[in-house]
């Protein structure tokens, strides 16, 4: 998964791996120093959490997220709840790590999940002071009400604790929620636009190949024109230098017939059949320039 969609409870696993394990290897370093691995509780205690943040990264890693919170969560308070009661003595960190656990991992869960692993916690704190004070001479505590007190203190801090990070994830995850919305909304006004410029675009080249289209019939109609004026041009100029020269002399050779009665009319229809000939040829050659012969 991308670093940049990564959800933010997801960089707060990870975050809380590498604290936990820096953790555990700064108490290990101590407990070497000290020679405290002779003690069987501590070597117990370590492996175990040692072994639920490389499992805790394994299952994040291969995508088991909800499985990884809270399995690195029951496993180090387990270990937590084993080291209060078999210490020879009641200490506080045991109970302090165990609300850390619980506060730190239940705001990475959704739905009824947190408030399991709260109930949870808050169960195995109970069991643990009971145990204490009902054996307070073994661990060097003469008076159980005291060990009753403290149990109750943490276990009222801790449903503060919880109460507080229940409301601050309900807030964290309603505005993640609209964000969300939003996000979306925006994602889909953005495929709109998309779509809508798309449309333009194809109505651009659309308008493109009609003017193309039309630039086209344009060049072809006055290509047309130009041909049809030519074509009358040389009509013109046949009839003005062709036509009318047979027409006129057919003209005059029929004013010659009405002036002299004594003229020889074989010849002179000779004559104008010679002329009208002519003019039909010239006819010819027009219909042919005008492209009206079939």
């Amino acid at each position: 998964m991308n670093n940049s969609t990564k959800p933010i409870e997801e960089f707060f696993l990870e975050s809380l791996i590498k604290i936990c394990l820096a953790s555990i290897v700064l108490v290990m370093a101590v407990d070497y120093y000290f020679n405290r691995f002779d003690v069987i509780r501590s070597v117990i205690v370590n492996s175990s959490v040692l072994f639920a943040i490389i499992t805790t990264y394994a299952l994040h890693r291969f995508g088991y997220f909800v499985s990884a919170v809270l399995w690195i969560g029951f496993i180090i308070m387990g270990a937590m709840f084993y080291q209060s009661i078999a210490s020879d003595a009641i200490t506080t960190s045991s109970m302090a790590v165990v609300m850390v656990i619980g506060f730190g991992f239940s705001v990475l869960l959704k739905g009824r999940l947190p408030i399991v692993l709260h109930g949870i916690t808050l169960l195995g704190m109970c069991l643990v002071f009971t145990w204490l004070a009902l054996h307070p001479l073994r661990y060097n505590e003469p008076n159980a009400s005291d060990i009753i007190v403290a149990g109750f203190t943490y276990g009222v801090l801790y449903m503060v604790i919880a109460y507080s990070s229940w409301i601050l994830k309900q807030r964290y995850d309603d505005i993640f929620k609209n964000l969300e919305e939003k996000n979306h909304e925006l994602v889909e006004k953005s495929h709109e636009i998309a779509t809508q410029n798309e449309e333009l675009m194809q109505s651009q080249e659309n308008l493109y190949q009609l003017n193309n289209h039309l630039e086209s019939l344009v060049d072809a109609r006055t290509r047309e024109v130009q041909n049809q004026n030519e074509r009358l041009i040389r009509y013109s100029y046949t009839n003005a230098h062709h036509l009318r020269g047979p027409v006129a002399r057919v003209l005059g050779l029929l004013q010659l017939s009405k002036m002299d009665v004594n003229l020889d009319y074989p010849f002179l229809f000779q004559k104008i059949e010679e002329q009208t000939r002519e003019i039909d040829q010239v006819i010819s050659s027009i219909n042919k320039e005008l492209g009206t012969e079939s």
